[in-house]
């Protein structure tokens, strides 16, 4: 749930400096937000996201996750990192992605302690991790591509689902859908504004405890 809420702050045509923020509800509740930063690497592009629970959660769920994405357009996910921090869940991951393999290693808190671990994938050449391909979409709207879970590669289908108005403001709605069941089971629908900046506004995200709503708060642009 928090990491394709996460996700969402990060789709967007690349721009400097850009700052998302973003409010998730659950049953009309605020549940967390998240907040994403674009930033440029010679070639790359890296986007460093923040997403923690609302105060009242924190109290019986709290979490407190970081996610970092090095991507370049047309050659898909270069490195992905995460820390997460969710109750109990505590785990640290750094995804390699190159033309030999794709590595993983984790660093993850057991009940006898931390223990570290690393495995090693067919290479994938092009594919995304779960926040590139938010960007993808946002960039390029509806087609399939492959999404790499942390244990599989995963075909994603993302199909136009017609023009809305979304808070006054035209917008494109997009329904996510993996092709086939794997560890990626979220479906998702996102709106995205029809405008040269194509700012996702709101996402409805499925999750095991009902649907989530993700709503941008403020948009920052240098």
């Amino acid at each position: 749930m928090w990491t394709a809420f996460a996700g969402l702050a990060l789709a967007g045509p690349l721009a400097e400096g850009e700052r998302l923020h973003y409010e998730a509800s659950w049953m009309g509740i605020p549940a967390g937000v998240a907040t994403a930063e674009t930033q440029r690497d010679g070639q790359a592009w890296v986007v460093r996201v923040a997403s923690r629970s609302a105060d009242w959660l924190a109290g019986l769920y709290p979490v407190d996750d970081r996610l970092t994405s090095v991507w370049a357009p047309g050659t898909g996910s270069q490195r992905y990192e995460t820390v997460f921090r969710e109750g109990r869940f505590q785990q640290d991951q750094v995804m390699v992605f190159d033309v030999t393999a794709i590595t993983v290693s984790r660093h993850q808190l057991f009940d006898e302690g931390w223990r570290r671990w690393e495995d090693r994938y067919a290479a994938a050449p092009g594919v995304e991790d779960p926040v590139s391909a938010l960007w993808r979409i946002r960039e390029a709207g509806a087609g399939r591509f492959d999404v790499f879970s942390g244990k599989r590669v995963v075909p994603v289908d993302v199909q136009r689902a017609g023009t809305e108005t979304v808070d006054g403001q035209s917008t494109e709605r997009f329904d996510v859908r993996t092709v086939h069941d794997g560890d990626l089971k979220d479906r998702m629908s996102l709106w995205v504004t029809t405008g040269e900046a194509r700012v996702p506004l709101r996402a409805v995200v499925a999750t095991r405890a009902g649907p989530v709503t993700v709503t941008l708060l403020e948009r920052e642009v240098p």
